[in-house]
């Protein structure tokens, strides 16, 4: 499919959100609501989202130095540049960018660096799937939800397990990637027999125990945070739910909307997923459409700030990046590797 397609599709589904966000909301009452949100409880929100960006690069610094000794790497400017990439750019050309930022500093190099981009994402799928179970129990009332929990746990267990599989048979998972990877186009084959290396590489250097738990517990405070940011969000709109709950059920929820394909800045499907959320807790629509906005519009603002002071003391720019093409010495088998 060519990029303008895959554009005209992310297009689309945002529509679609934005549509299914707005129905049955009252506008008169959407704009009262935000005009009088509690500015006392919107700094903690905007705090929660700055810790929670610092926090994923924490996370990816420690997934890094599994590849190489990370000493000049500027983690967090990538980090912020790549979550602004994706607030701003289509097809979330952030993913992208945050390896060649880090490629850079020729440390690590982009196929290694984007590897462990896929790792993090790997550590939010087990992390989300554990929330997705505390979710299921904590929703008042909903005992059809509740009768899904064996099949979530059996889901997350099952997770566990591959992950464990892939560490514990690194080489014969590499040796099929390797075996795939020759029927491909070379250019595409030699990414995937680079990327799977300096994946599994990653996933070797996490099976030791305090790389794994510190990881985790990182993604644990990650997700913690962002679900906070969302109690913050209900306090200042003045929402009454048990608050723990409808931030976790909420982080949970719109982490799995804004996965879906969409347009730049996670346009709809986030107001979709707060909605959703919401309503689990019998929220009026209109007040859901309100809360959803609001918490869009805070991480919007923030990851923006945090991606422009990024760029400006890296003194570069989104199109430098991406005009960026990584040369075959920074690219290498040795490059994924790291130095030992």
């Amino acid at each position: 499919m060519k990029s303008s397609l895959q554009i005209a599709f992310t297009v689309a589904v945002s529509a679609a959100a934005v549509w299914y966000s707005v129905q049955g909301v009252n506008f008169d009452r959407f704009i009262t609501d935000l005009a009088g949100a509690k500015i006392g409880w919107i700094v903690p929100l905007v705090l929660s989202a700055v810790l929670a960006m610092t926090l994923r690069a924490w996370r990816w610094r420690v997934i890094l130095e599994t590849l190489a000794p990370i000493k000049k790497t500027p983690v967090l400017h990538a980090t912020n540049i790549g979550f602004m990439g994706n607030m701003i750019l289509p097809l979330r050309a952030g993913e992208v960018i945050k390896p060649l930022v880090i490629a850079r500093a020729g440390e690590v190099g982009a196929p290694a660096a984007l590897a462990s981009v896929a790792v993090e994402r790997v550590c939010d799928i087990l992390m989300l799937a554990v929330l997705a179970v505390v979710t299921v129990g904590l929703v008042p009332g909903d005992n059809m939800l509740r009768a899904q929990l064996p099949a979530l746990a059996g889901a997350v267990g099952l997770l566990f397990i591959l992950i464990v599989l892939a560490v514990r048979f690194n080489e014969p998972v590499q040796n099929l990637v390797d075996k795939i990877s020759g029927y491909l186009p070379s250019v595409v084959g030699e990414a995937l027999r680079e990327a799977s290396r300096g994946g599994l590489r990653v996933l070797s250097g996490l099976s030791q125990p305090r790389s794994f738990f510190l990881v985790m517990g990182i993604s644990g405070g990650v997700w913690f945070v962002a679900a906070a940011g969302f109690v913050f969000g209900a306090l200042a709109l003045d929402i009454h739910a048990p608050y723990f709950a409808l931030g976790v059920a909420t982080a949970v929820i719109v982490a799995v909307a804004v996965s879906v394909p969409s347009a730049p800045g996670f346009i709809g499907v986030f107001w979709a997923g707060s909605e959703i959320a919401l309503g689990l807790f019998g929220i009026d629509r209109s007040l859901a459409f309100s809360f959803g906005v609001l918490n869009w519009l805070v991480q919007m603002v923030v990851i923006c700030c945090m991606g422009s002071w990024s760029l400006g003391v890296l003194k570069i720019s989104l199109s430098d990046l991406w005009r960026q093409k990584p040369n075959r010495s920074e690219d290498g088998p040795d490059a994924a590797r790291g130095p030992r």
